[in-house]
């Protein structure tokens, strides 16, 4: 693995003096050995990992199918996987680097679904966003908060056609749509919430064993496979909803990435904009794991990240048959934090 062509091939600028050039190297160096660094030291206080499968919070847990253990290597072996995926290692280089440390991990997210109105002439997005903050306090209280944005056209040409169909704000749909929207579906947005549960009991059910502790989570990619115990598949689909949605150490995520870069079914598909028009690089598998409920068809499943950062962008439903956009998870922000605003607020 060439980490420097990796970042150079990902993050062109234009050319640099000898000094600077000297510099950044210096500079990665660094980050590299802090990464190496931080991997054998953890902090005693982080106290746990939430993932449960009760109210809200389904829409974040982590569930790894009971499977037969994959074979895992004695000794972790170097990735290399293909051009294409390169920038799943800068992303975990990346991310690596970042600090872990505060009482709550705070996540906001614009979660959506798409489908076509009732005759078919062009697509409709409804959307939320949600923010969420999960104590590092295993006795705490997770808290939520809900804000419906309504219903609109997809694209400024959705909105075209919606300008030529009379702007209506409101469709009847006799049939379900894609994602199953029945009846009568409104324009309008509903009321924000805001809430506290007790229900989040910071764990990871795997194959019958919870884990009550972050750093009971492994930091290597070869330790989450044997963690996961499952199918490439499965695998891929829990990674995804590590990197997303966990309050795991940055070490863990880099693990996560690394993973992804190694296990097959993965395939590059570049540069793209997600769903919030943020350009990212992204890679796709056959899952219906985070496809709408009602939706028969079969979908594939995109990542939208961002290698600068090392941060994830957006998960997307997409169907195979003409790649409609189905349902997406959006990432506008997420971080440890000593204070939560939704509970400050309250």
């Amino acid at each position: 693995m060439n980490d420097y062509r990796a970042v150079r091939d990902l993050l062109p600028a234009p050319p640099l003096s000898p000094e600077v050039e000297r510099a950044g190297r210096e500079h990665l160096n660094a980050a590299f050995a802090q990464e190496r660094v931080r991997r054998g030291h953890r902090a005693a206080r982080w106290s746990a990992l939430a993932i449960s499968l009760v109210g809200a919070a389904a829409a974040a847990a982590i569930v790894i199918a009971h499977a037969a253990p994959s074979t895992v290597p004695a000794s972790p072996g170097a990735i290399t996987p293909a051009d294409g995926k390169r920038f799943l290692l800068v992303a975990a280089a990346s991310v690596a680097a970042v600090p872990d440390e505060g009482t709550w991990w705070g996540s906001t997210e614009v979660e959506g679904r798409q489908f076509h109105e009732p005759g078919g002439r062009y697509v409709l997005r409804e959307s939320e966003s949600r923010q969420t903050w999960i104590p590092a306090d295993p006795e705490g209280r997770t808290w939520y908060r809900q804000t419906p944005q309504g219903i609109k056209p997809a694209t400024p040409q959705d909105e075209a056609a919606w300008v030529a169909d009379g702007s209506p704000n409101s469709w009847t749909y006799d049939k379900p749509s894609e994602i199953g929207r029945l009846g009568v579906v409104r324009s309008e947005p509903g009321e924000q919430r805001t809430w506290s549960t007790e229900d989040w009991d910071f764990r990871i059910l795997t194959a019958g064993k919870p884990l009550t502790k972050r750093n009971q989570v492994p930091e290597t990619p070869d330790g989450l496979k044997a963690l996961f115990a499952a199918d490439d598949p499965t695998t891929i689909d829990t990674a995804a909803r590590l990197l997303f949605f966990a309050p795991v150490t940055s070490e863990t995520r880099a693990a996560a990435y690394r993973l992804l870069a190694s296990t097959p079914g993965v395939t590059a598909v570049g540069q793209v904009t997600d769903a919030l028009g943020r350009a990212g690089q992204a890679i796709e598998y056959e899952s219906g794991e985070f496809a709408p409920p009602n939706y028969r068809g079969p979908t594939r499943t995109r990542l939208v990240i961002d290698p600068a950062s090392g941060k994830p962008l957006s998960i997307e439903t997409r169907s195979t048959a003409d790649g409609l956009l189905l349902t997406y998870t959006a990432i506008q922000d997420t971080r440890w934090a000593n204070s939560n605003p939704l509970k400050e607020n309250k």
